[in-house]
């Protein structure tokens, strides 16, 4: 990981920083259009006529820019394998914002599903190690295509699913496995970029995929959010990014994970995934408990 950051980054300290940044906007931007989705959602139907119209849902997309921004701002100065981990913790940030919305206190095994999966994911990512190829040339077009396209197949088919907790955590685990692809082919775009100038950039396949694959991204979250409780949606995406992007950088960027220490990152694999499957738990409805009226909330 260190012979990686040497390599690749300029401030991984100023890395760590805007990603920490992108976090918290894009916990923000989840728990807004979560909300303005909820709201424009009519027989289980999401009127984005209604949608578009609403103050919320525009805030939200502010939100979720400005968050794009800060962490195509980090994927410059730091590598994949510690942007992307680092993203985890808006899951932390957005169950939070939505407990204080709704003036909740946060279930007890909502709180050990939060533990679970980003300890499990953090662990899990760490002993893995990351590390890159001393001369990886670029990848190839076609490989680039194939990345592309298999995300568009995977949200498209995730877009069948129904309204429930089924199609929340199919949506969801479709725009954090693309999210994850779209950040593998941003940090290639950026490599281009600094190594080629804009006219090498912007000839190559990546940067273009990684617009593509980003909006469906977009169009996955939005899609989770109006299908059911954030807590169905959040979860499945913020755990499938990075778990997505570490293999696709394996692909596409040569970093390779640590085998001696698999015996430490495999359990914590599985320790994040049962967390992921406690907090789409604690998403069912609790009779005994019923959810209040948001704080502010302006349409």
């Amino acid at each position: 990981m260190q012979a990686l950051a040497e390599d690749r980054t300029g401030n991984p300290v100023l890395g760590l920083g805007l990603v920490a940044l992108a976090a918290v906007l894009f916990a923000v931007g989840a728990v807004l259009q979560h909300e303005a989705a909820e709201l424009s959602t009519t027989d289980r139907r999401l009127s984005l006529r209604r949608l578009v119209r609403r103050r919320r849902w525009m805030l939200g997309q502010t939100a979720t820019v400005l968050g794009t921004g800060a962490q195509v701002a980090a994927l410059a100065v730091a590598p994949v394998a510690v942007v992307q981990p680092v993203l985890a913790v808006t899951l932390v940030f957005g169950l939070g914002l939505r407990a204080v919305r709704n003036r909740q206190v946060p279930l007890r095994l909502e709180l050990v599903g939060v533990a679970l999966t980003t300890g499990g994911l953090a662990v899990f990512l760490l002993a893995a190690q990351p590390t890159a190829a001393a001369h990886q040339p670029p990848p190839s077009s076609v490989a680039v295509v194939v990345a592309v396209v298999g995300s568009v197949a995977l949200v498209v088919g995730a877009a069948l699913f129904g309204h429930g907790p089924h199609g929340a955590v199919a949506c969801g685990s479709a725009a954090g496995i693309a999210a994850g692809i779209a950040a593998v082919l941003i940090s290639v775009g950026i490599r281009s970029l600094q190594e080629g100038g804009w006219a090498r950039a912007l000839a190559g396949v990546a940067m273009w995929g990684a617009v593509v694959v980003a909006g469906v991204a977009i169009l996955a979250g939005q899609q989770a959010y109006a299908r059911g409780s954030l807590s169905w949606s959040l979860p499945a995406l913020i755990l499938l990014d990075p778990l997505a992007a570490v293999p696709a950088a394996r692909l596409l960027l040569g970093e390779r994970l640590e085998p001696g220490h698999a015996a430490i990152w495999l359990p914590a694999a599985v320790v994040a995934a049962v967390g992921v499957v406690v907090l789409a738990r604690t998403g069912q409805p609790h009779p005994q408990q019923e959810p209040q009226e948001p704080v502010a909330r302006a349409d």
